[in-house]
């Protein structure tokens, strides 16, 4: 009989969460039963069997104890052994399940929330997070610096801690630069992402193209909010699946807070040259390759952005060779064994 797993996930709309809950469904899939468990239908439960998928709305809500019952009685009813969560509630909610239904139990953090957006609440949340850390039996990092916090700021015990860096199955690979430079932006349009600088920086940058790929609360205000004099700023709304990298020329990620951030890595995978944001563990995605690297980190400012965009501009086809000699470094299959090894204890 096949080990059989849980994963937890809050919500199952297309993020990188999401993609990365994907990847690692697709690998476990032919060597463990899978199940899923989120609070709502939508682009992730599309991807796993129907029987094996549990929706809980009450996982969206902080005040819904009554979601650690529903978590047990599943995990029971289906013989369920290990448990891997994922995000701030599912991680509360799924953990707090332990205790009536005893499980292995992995805790996924994708960028510590409680670090980067706790407010005026941080150490509260960090407090919470330690605690739980002691009812899990492992916290995976996505990042050595996601590691570093958890350890120094949160306080967690480093024999708790493995670190698997987010990878993802090759994406088509980029083969021909547009006469024109195109800019990539992908990503919700809601604080921490910071659409608002990288179409700033667009307005100061005439001679390239700059494309949003996402939707959210912000989009209208941003749309509205900015004159795109130079007709070089394109909103292309939600792409459900968006893989079409390739198609573009420059990755530019902005946010004040990210873990790993997987619409890097699949920018990475398809041999784009990265404008990444100097935060959570974005340093790792840049590798040297022959004095170079394929990109440049940055402020998160519209100064320093600039900076980085005139400089892969002017020295595109250094950075863009950099950048499909490093495509290897983001392909998952080269971590899939450590991920069947963890769960397998």
């Amino acid at each position: 009989m096949n080990k059989k797993i849980a994963i937890v996930i809050t919500k199952s709309e297309t993020g990188g969460a999401q993609t990365w809950v994907l990847e690692l469904y697709n690998i476990l899939k032919s060597t463990f039963d899978v199940y899923l468990i989120t609070s709502e239908k939508g682009w992730l439960t599309s991807h796993f069997k129907i029987e094996n998928t549990f929706i809980l709305p009450e996982l969206v809500s902080t005040k819904k104890p009554s979601c650690i019952f529903k978590i047990s009685n599943i995990l029971r009813k289906n013989n369920i052994d290990t448990v891997i969560s994922n995000s701030a509630n599912a991680g509360l909610y799924a953990r707090l399940a332990k205790l009536l239904k005893p499980h292995n139990h992995i805790y996924v953090s994708h960028g510590w929330s409680c670090i980067y957006n706790g407010g005026k609440f941080k150490n509260i949340f960090c407090w919470i997070e330690k605690s739980l850390s002691m009812i899990s039996n492992t916290i995976l990092c996505v990042s050595e610096q996601d590691k570093k916090n958890a350890i120094n700021i949160i306080g967690i015990n480093e024999k708790k801690i493995s670190v698997i860096k987010n990878r993802i199955s090759p994406l088509r690979k980029k083969e021909k630069i547009n006469n024109r430079l195109k800019a990539l932006f992908v990503g919700r349009m809601i604080h921490p992402k910071r659409a608002d600088l990288f179409i700033e920086a667009a307005e100061k940058t005439p001679s390239v193209d700059f494309y949003l790929v996402g939707d959210g609360p912000l989009l209208e205000n941003l749309k509205s909010r900015y004159s795109d004099k130079h007709g070089n700023i394109f909103f292309l709304g939600e792409i459900n699946n968006f893989n079409a990298y390739y198609d573009f020329d420059i990755f530019v990620l902005c946010s004040d807070s990210e873990g790993l951030p997987m619409s890097a890595i699949e920018a990475g995978s398809a041999g784009l040259p990265l404008i990444l944001s100097n935060v959570g563990g974005c340093s790792e995605l840049i590798y040297p390759s022959n004095n170079k690297s394929n990109g440049l980190l940055v402020n998160n400012d519209v100064n320093s952005l600039l900076k980085a965009l005139t400089e892969i501009s002017e020295n595109y086809l250094t950075y863009y060779d950099c950048a499909q000699n490093t495509r290897h470094q983001f392909n998952i299959e080269s971590v899939a064994h450590e991920y069947i090894k963890l769960i397998q204890g």
